[in-house]
């Protein structure tokens, strides 16, 4: 199992990794090319869909993941459900977007590049990675990834050329999510049911019952990470909220490789829980072996390289960001560990409450940011968000240790003692 998680997690780091340096030099190259307002535009079009896209999932498919990893025979009623599902809050999302960009929006031109990103919203239901992960095919959830973000690249470098051509970047966006979404279904038919029907529309109420938990929790998450940015620039100065902001990025990015983990872990826990706790308790366990250690070693190599990566990513005026980001390095390490509580209340049913540590951490931050900045600046700004995120690894685990495993169950590896889940090898 562990060389099985390790093959599927280095796809995903691959994928990951190969995307964000591509998509990078892109939108490095659009900022050049268009100019700092028309840069503007394009990002913050691309936050508005990146709500709407929230709306658009709902957690149906870390649900469906977790389903069909419990019963891959389910996977044909699975797909048709949350397909199902996610078309019709694509209409509700693309509802939004178009209110809110003919009452918000008065730029014709920002108005048009926002209803032409949010055609997008029509392709992402069938986009399967969910259904991939609850197989664990990561290798195809990571071409998947390469096929959309290759597209994007590709058609930006190709058609873009001038300020004239902002438009194209939303299509260019739509292309991709589009080609993708084909691309998961050919591969879905191909690789896991060829002799079933692809979808048939079917309505489940239990689904939004239990996914819907989920897309709260990630609407939490969002509004702790990105809405930080947006609670200190209500308080700080545009410098302060420059220096925040760019940190938030790099944690923001650094923060996607933690996620992917746990995304890899979430059909084995799904699958051990079924299995039995003692199952269970030994995969958290060991990876709690490796992930402990991994994060204290990064954590330190970040505090003492954060003043250097921020005036080299964003030069020498950036330098007072660099406290700031190194309080970023806790709320990293702290997201990591707390993961495997908060994936495993999920693997288990018990969405409600990884729910609930979400919002905890979102009020938190919401509270403590804006404190921290006037005791401390960007620094105490960060270190609050790093308190928030402690929070949640305290409620977490507290939560999981009476739910998950017993109020006597001790999960944490001490010397000697053996788990169930992985190789003899790796113990």
């Amino acid at each position: 199992m562990f060389l099985s998680l390790l093959k599927n997690f280095l796809s995903l780091v691959g994928a990951e990794a190969f995307t964000k340096l591509i998509t990078f030099a892109a939108f490095a190259y659009l900022a050049r090319l268009l100019g700092a307002a028309s840069f503007g535009y394009i990002e913050w079009s691309a936050a508005v869909l990146m709500c709407a896209s929230l709306i658009v999932d709902q957690g149906f498919s870390s649900y469906g993941a977790r389903e069909i990893a419990k019963n891959p025979s389910e996977t044909g009623r699975l797909t048709a459900e949350v397909v199902t599902a996610r078309f019709l809050m694509a209409a509700i999302g693309y509802l939004a977007i178009t209110l809110f960009a003919f009452w918000f929006v008065g730029d014709e031109t920002i108005r048009r590049l926002l209803l032409i990103y949010g055609l997008s919203l029509w392709a992402l239901p069938l986009l399967l990675q969910w259904v991939f992960q609850g197989h664990d095919r990561m290798n195809l959830v990571a071409l998947t990834q390469i096929i959309r973000q290759t597209i994007f690249v590709g058609i930006v470098f190709a058609f873009v050329k001038s300020a004239n051509d902002l438009l194209l970047v939303g299509v260019a966006e739509t292309v991709a999510v589009a080609t993708a979404a084909i691309f998961s279904v050919w591969l879905y038919r191909r690789y896991l049911t060829p002799q079933t029907p692809f979808w048939r529309p079917m309505f489940s109420s239990k689904l939004f019952r239990e996914g819907a938990p989920i897309g709260l929790s990630q609407m939490f998450w969002t509004v702790k990470m990105f809405g930080a940015t947006l609670i200190l620039g209500l308080v700080a100065t545009a410098e302060d909220t420059g220096y925040f902001a760019g940190a938030m990025r790099i944690l923001i990015a650094l923060h996607t490789f933690v996620w992917l983990y746990h995304f890899n872990l979430l059909p084995s826990l799904s699958r051990a829980w079924v299995a039995g706790r003692e199952k269970f308790a030994g995969i958290i366990g060991n990876s709690m072996r490796i992930v402990l250690p991994a994060g204290i070693a990064v954590g330190v190599v970040w505090v003492l390289l954060a003043p250097f990566v921020m005036r080299t990513v964003y030069g020498q005026d950036f330098s007072s960001g660099g406290g700031a980001l190194q309080w970023m390095a806790g709320a990293c390490v702290a997201a990591a560990i707390s993961g495997h509580f908060r994936f495993g209340l999920i693997a288990a049913g018990f969405q409600s409450l990884e729910m609930l540590t979400s919002a905890i951490g979102a009020v938190v931050a919401a509270v403590l940011i804006p404190v921290g900045y006037f005791q401390a600046g960007t620094s105490g700004a960060a270190a609050a968000l790093c308190v928030a995120e402690i929070v949640v690894l305290l409620v977490s685990w507290l939560i999981a240790k009476r739910v998950l495993f017993g109020l006597d169950t001790n999960i944490l590896p001490t010397e000697g003692q053996h788990f169930e889940g992985l190789p003899e090898a790796t113990r």
